[in-house]
C-alpha cells in the first residue's frame, strides 16, 4: 500500500441546520472509510434522531463537550474522549466543540435517515 496525502483544501464543506458544519475528507481509495471533521455549536439533527443502516461513526472529542444520546443511553463528551455509535441506533448530539468522525464503510449519505421525533431528548 502506497501512503497518500489528503490536504484539508481538498475536502468538501458542508453545513447542516442546526448549528453543524465541517469538512468531508476524500476517500482514501486503498481503505473503505471516510474521515470528518465536524464543528457544532448547537444540536444535530434538529427536532429528532439520526440513524445509519450500515455506517459505523467513531467521534474522538477534539475540543469543546457534547452530550450524546444514543438509544437510552446518555453520554457526554470532553477532549480526548471516544465515543462509536453502531449501525440501527438512534443517536442525537448536542453541544459546542470539534470532533473528528472516523466512518466505515465509506460515508454514504442515503443510509443516513434523520427521524423527527421531539420526545427523543437528552
Amino acid at each position: 500500500m502506497k501512503s497518500l496525502l489528503v490536504k484539508k483544501n481538498s475536502g468538501q464543506v458542508f453545513n447542516i441546520e442546526g448549528g453543524t458544519k465541517g469538512i468531508i475528507y476524500p476517500d482514501n481509495l486503498s481503505t473503505d472509510s471516510t474521515i470528518v471533521e465536524v464543528s457544532m455549536s448547537g444540536e444535530y439533527p434538529v427536532g429528532g434522531y439520526s440513524i445509519n443502516e450500515r455506517c459505523t461513526e467513531t467521534l474522538f472529542m477534539l475540543e469543546g463537550e457534547f452530550r450524546v444520546r444514543v438509544g437510552e443511553e446518555k453520554y457526554l463528551l470532553s477532549p480526548g474522549d471516544v465515543l462509536t455509535i453502531v449501525p440501527n441506533c438512534k443517536y442525537r448530539i448536542e453541544g459546542n466543540g470539534k470532533v473528528i468522525d472516523f466512518i466505515t464503510p465509506r460515508w454514504d449519505k442515503k443510509q443516513n435517515k434523520i427521524i423527527e421525533d421531539n420526545n427523543f431528548t437528552l
